[in-house]
């Protein structure tokens, strides 16, 4: 019985630690080259947010009563990207990238969300959080009115839910002549439930979809594949899938986005 418990304990003296096994080897060596990966992320994020403060004074970048927001320049960017992201990387590409954008802007000034949402379960917030990322303020608005104003005086952002009750883009087409929609926030069926509206330089609008508000219940021209996606008394609030890009309010167009 000696003998046997001496041959069990000088066994249990020659096992490797946990640490030293080759699995635990292996998972520190993982865990060290994500290490050194996560150093040059940060290194390339540094750079970049350098740029990006340099970029907000460049002589094309928008300055007076516009926003500080360039839609076209973010649409090509993430579409650059997605293009050459793999399966793996791609689901991961829009909001990695949005909060990237948004840390970059940030540099350059700061920008307000002001959120009507209507009627609706808070998944308005969400879609643009997502949209715009953490580096931005965001506001409750009482109601559409309220935003719309907001929006109005040049560094903040309105983010309107489509609510049937409340068909604020009818006062956009007629009150809010310095205002386009630049954005929407979609659905799991790429249908618009909340429009992202702002003092924008019309040509820093992305190409893509158009946005229409007109009396009469014809809305747009008939190019492209257009949707009505809201009506009231008359008046019709559509989009159109590579309509006409012209930014001409007397069309009734009141914003485009990629």
């Amino acid at each position: 019985m000696l003998t046997n418990t001496r041959a069990q304990t000088e066994a249990q003296d020659t096992t490797p630690a946990n640490d030293l096994t080759p699995e635990c080897l292996t998972l520190q060596a993982l865990r060290h080259e994500i290490d050194r990966i996560d150093d040059e992320m940060l290194e390339l994020l540094n750079r970049r947010l350098q740029i990006a403060r340099r970029v907000g004074k460049a002589k094309d970048a928008p300055h007076g009563p516009f926003l500080n927001l360039r839609p076209d320049r973010e649409a090509a960017v993430l579409n650059r990207l997605l293009d050459k992201a793999t399966d793996l990387t791609r689901p991961a590409v829009g909001p990695i990238w949005r909060e990237v954008i948004a840390a970059g802007l940030a540099q350059q000034g700061t920008i307000t969300v002001a959120l009507w949402r209507g009627v609706e379960d808070g998944r308005t917030w969400d879609r643009a959080r997502q949209r715009f990322g953490s580096q931005v303020t965001y506001v409750g608005a009482g109601n559409p009115k309220a935003a719309l104003d907001a929006a109005q005086l040049g560094e903040t952002v309105a983010v309107l839910n489509l609510s049937a009750d409340q068909p604020w883009w009818i006062d956009l087409a007629r009150d809010y002549p310095d205002l386009w929609v630049f954005e929407s926030l979609d659905d799991a069926r790429g249908t618009p439930v909340a429009l992202c509206v702002g003092r924008m330089d019309p040509k820093s609008l992305a190409t893509g979809r158009v946005f229409s508000a007109v009396p009469g219940g014809d809305a747009g021209e008939g190019e492209g594949r257009r949707r009505t996606l809201a009506s009231h008394h008359g008046w019709t609030l559509s989009v159109t899938e590579g309509g006409p890009q012209a930014m001409d309010r007397t069309r009734g167009v009141i914003g485009r986005c990629g």
